[in-house]
């Protein structure tokens, strides 16, 4: 079990090194989050920093994830595609928004203004 936590002084980059190198075995890369863990002894949180900096990438990797970071449903990306076209859809509306609130000025802009003849 905890192969690659072996000492507290072993360097994170010594330690992802170890894990990629783990992982790329063929029957190795479709472990899950929880597997690797139990298997490894890496902490959850190199884990998940690993996952959303990219380093292991989902196209390699797909069963690894990591929280997203507004709803913490596990993803393979920094924030869901739920949260994501939340997101989206939330600008654009405010862009709509913004558009008729301008709109408004301009027409109350020029019913305010006295033009003498």
């Amino acid at each position: 079990m905890h192969r690659f936590v072996k000492t507290i002084d072993v360097r994170e980059e010594d330690i992802f090194s170890e894990l990629h190198h783990f992982l790329l075995r063929k029957n190795n890369r479709y472990l899950t989050n929880d597997e690797v863990i139990a298997l490894t002894g890496v902490s959850v949180e190199l884990l998940y920093k690993w996952v959303k900096a990219g380093k292991l990438k989902n196209s390699i990797f797909p069963n690894l994830g990591a929280p997203c970071e507004r709803c913490g449903q596990i993803t393979q990306k920094k924030i869901c595609i739920s949260c994501s076209s939340t997101i989206v859809n939330t600008l654009k509306q405010e862009e709509k928004d913004r558009a008729w609130f301008n709109q408004i000025q301009r027409n109350n802009h020029r019913t305010s203004t006295y033009h003498y003849k």
